[in-house]
């Protein structure tokens, strides 16, 4: 049985990313950046992200079988300063390694 993975990150004093096994939750103390329940297996997770003039703004939703993202259900919108983009981006990188089919 591969070993279980877990990776938390905290983005501000208000929004932390975990990733517990094959499930990503995004917990957000003032409701502001998350609709829904927050809380997605790592084969159905669709992230996109666009840059902005100092960092990142990340949308994430349900992948569709396109690889497209649902705009229907639950979804987080984080803006990523700059400094913090490569760990979350490191953070997406290894839930989408956890998915299946994937080393």
């Amino acid at each position: 049985m591969p070993e279980r993975a877990y990776a938390e990150y905290r983005l501000d004093e208000n929004v932390i990313l975990v990733l517990d096994h094959r499930v990503v939750e995004i917990f957000d103390a003032t409701h502001k950046s998350v609709s829904g329940s927050p809380r997605w297996h790592v084969d159905h997770i669709g992230v996109e992200a666009k840059p902005r003039r100092n960092g990142l703004r990340i949308t994430i939703g349900a992948r569709l079988p396109d690889d497209s993202m649902s705009y229907i259900g639950a979804q987080a919108v984080l803006d990523v300063p700059e400094d913090k983009v490569p760990e979350v981006l490191a953070f997406f990188d290894r839930a989408k390694a956890a998915r299946t089919g994937r080393s």
